[in-house]
């Protein structure tokens, strides 16, 4: 088992969490802890970062964050959030997207990418991967999130969408697991650590976890990295390095 995988829920801050931050507020953490095993002061680059939680939690924990998104209101919340928290030295927002990576981060420069609830399909993956390869030192990290479709169909299902559940478990160039793996293998990539988010907090509801967000983040950092729960699990969380594309 990789370092990465067994890294656990670390020394949090608790108080007053709402339900459905506490996925996110999991994940931060595992992130960083998962990028303290590789030192402070890293050179991270959060593509598609919208209003820049992830950059935020990186930063304070000591990390340089470039945040490159599309959307000039995310990039200008980012902004305001770390001058709010007093980050603005570490926190550096532009526009662009996978296709201008290579214009915004010279190729070999980065020691992590984030890209988190980017990718949907599997078209275009392939080379969005590839630009993050070249962006990458090597060893570098890319840590990447995406929607699962089991978990959409069961969404549309219990709200009573039903021709919107089949359509979508229907829809294989949507991405799930097997699909996310299967492009990080064919591109070169070598999976370090997976992990499930939202495995149990997103079925919990408001009012069963009031007043408990502590003891719900602990039970999502118990479950999360279960492999009985990866397929299904909300989103999937991947730590993955470029290791070089296959000569097969």
């Amino acid at each position: 088992m990789s370092e990465f995988q067994q890294v656990g829920s670390g020394n949090r801050r608790s108080t007053g969490r709402r339900r459905r931050s506490i996925a996110q507020q999991w994940l931060n953490e595992l992130l960083v802890t998962q990028l303290d095993l590789r030192g402070t002061g890293l050179n991270v680059v959060d593509l598609g970062g919208g209003t820049g939680g992830i950059a935020a939690a990186l930063a304070e924990a000591g990390h340089t964050v470039l945040v490159i998104d599309p959307s000039p209101d995310a990039l200008a919340a980012t902004q305001r959030r770390a001058a709010e928290q007093e980050l603005s030295d570490r926190v550096t927002a532009v526009q662009g997207d996978t296709g201008t990576l290579a214009e915004v981060v010279p190729a070999g420069s980065a020691d992590v990418i984030t890209f988190h609830l980017v990718l949907e399909r599997q078209d275009g993956a392939a080379d969005a991967l590839a630009a993050m390869a070249t962006a990458l030192k090597p060893g570098g990290l890319l840590s990447i999130v995406i929607n699962q479709r089991l978990h959409r169909v069961w969404h549309q299902a219990e709200a009573g969408h039903f021709d919107a559940a089949r359509e979508i478990l229907q829809d294989t160039g949507l991405l799930d697991r097997a699909g996310l793996l299967d492009l990080l293998a064919a591109g070169g990539w070598e999976v370090l650590a997976e992990h499930g988010v939202g495995v149990i907090t997103d079925h919990v509801p408001e009012a069963s976890a009031e007043g408990y967000s502590d003891e719900l983040l602990e039970l999502e950092a118990a479950a999360a990295g279960n492999p009985a729960y990866l397929e299904s699990a909300t989103r999937l969380h991947v730590l993955a390095t470029h290791v070089g594309a296959s000569d097969d």
